[in-house]
């Protein structure tokens, strides 16, 4: 069987929860029907991953877009692996790949799009105008696929139907995001570290947050809701990992309402799910979001989640029955779900549980793999 020659395009290389996605595809894919080339955004904590599972990998800067001569290196490497396929990953490299596919004569190409992208949010002024005026155009994009992957019914049906262009229906598809606990590669950490930290009625609960620092991420709403937990927890620690343009502020926060004591800001860690595995509890505050990896991933550990009624959220958890989902920007409701999971140990026990049957059943890896497969097979084959 010839194989299937697949050229994917992703404007990212750390670690970030569409650069996990993407590894987790890269991982599943059937090696005897796919051989896949990647051009990726830089050289970030996940360049050896995709190498590991990628035939070749090119780092190129796939996010700024007055380069016209990315489009021609893109097309380049295009022709030069006589790809059958082209699949992009995140606004940028959807713009840069898109085009570039075009211009090496490809003629079957996927997005994925993570979220729903520039809403003016954690903006003002001019910033606020210029995403707006983003808001109604980007999709045009989007016209040059054959096929746009949505990770949730909330970003599919953002492609459709926001004011401006959008995305003629019969393209749209969702495939929901799927993760992977259980590889070696991922878990090896944990294996040294001797297993779960989380540490009921010794009054040191470890509460984290795994997301790069963007205002849609809410970070803000949760510094301010840690004054409450530390009035019940006094040893209570807020680990946020990640990195981002507001992680700066966002230190400055927690000097100024004086939790800094017991928030830590670690940056970009080398792997989340340990974090998460020794934390009693994990938190989302998100303002916005499509579909996020980390809470599914929490989710797939087992691990009590506190998060927001946001986007694609409520696609993926119940509240009380997976999780405690409070209202965005509501510090006190923040606080209040911690405090309730923190003080009743079986509460967590059931949630946990609950969302560790979900995750398998609906957020697995073999399931996105498949599915996207498939998708891959479709258009090969029309």
């Amino acid at each position: 069987m010839e194989r299937i020659r697949l050229f994917s395009v992703i404007a990212a290389s750390g670690a970030g929860g569409a650069e996990q996605v993407f590894a987790t595809l890269l991982q599943g894919l059937d090696r005897q029907r796919f051989e896949v080339v990647v051009a990726c955004h830089g050289h970030g904590s996940m360049t050896d991953t995709y190498r590991h599972y990628a035939s070749q990998v090119w780092s190129l800067d796939l996010r700024d877009l007055r380069r016209p001569r990315t489009v021609t290196t893109l097309a380049g490497l295009m022709r030069e692996s006589r790809c059958d396929l082209v699949h992009t990953h995140l606004w940028t490299a959807d713009v840069l790949g898109g085009l570039a596919a075009r211009l090496a004569g490809v003629r079957r190409v996927v997005s994925s799009v993570a979220g729903a992208y520039f809403l003016p949010i954690g903006v003002s002024g001019w910033k606020r105008s210029r995403r707006q005026g983003f808001s109604r155009l980007y999709r045009a994009i989007y016209y040059g696929c054959n096929r746009v992957i949505a990770p949730s019914h909330y970003v599919a049906h953002d492609l459709l139907t926001r004011p401006g262009i959008r995305v003629p229906r019969e393209r749209v598809c969702v495939i929901e995001n799927g993760v992977d606990i259980r590889h070696e590669e991922r878990t090896a950490r944990h294996a040294q570290g001797g297993g779960s930290s989380a540490r009921w009625g010794a009054g040191h609960p470890r509460i984290s947050v795994v997301a790069n620092f963007f205002p849609i991420k809410g970070h803000e709403f949760l510094l301010h809701a840690v004054p409450a937990v530390l009035a019940v927890y006094p040893n209570v620690t807020f680990v946020l990992a990640g990195d981002g343009e507001n992680r700066a502020a966002m230190m400055t926060l927690a000097d100024r309402l004086g939790v800094s004591a017991a928030v830590t800001f670690p940056g970009e860690i080398p792997d989340a799910l340990e974090l998460m595995r020794a934390s009693d509890l994990v938190v989302l505050p998100s303002i916005s979001e499509g579909l996020p990896i980390a809470l599914v991933e929490a989710m797939a550990l087992g691990r009590p989640v506190v998060t927001t009624g946001v986007g694609g959220i409520p696609e993926v958890v119940d509240d009380g029955v997976t999780a405690r989902m409070v209202p965005p920007r509501d510090p006190n409701a923040l606080a209040a779900a911690m405090l309730d999971i923190l003080g009743d140990e079986a509460l967590s026990h059931r949630l946990g549980a609950n969302a560790r049957a979900v995750a398998a059943e609906r957020f697995s890896a073999h399931r996105m793999v498949e599915r996207t497969q498939a998708l891959y097979l479709d258009l090969h084959d029309a």
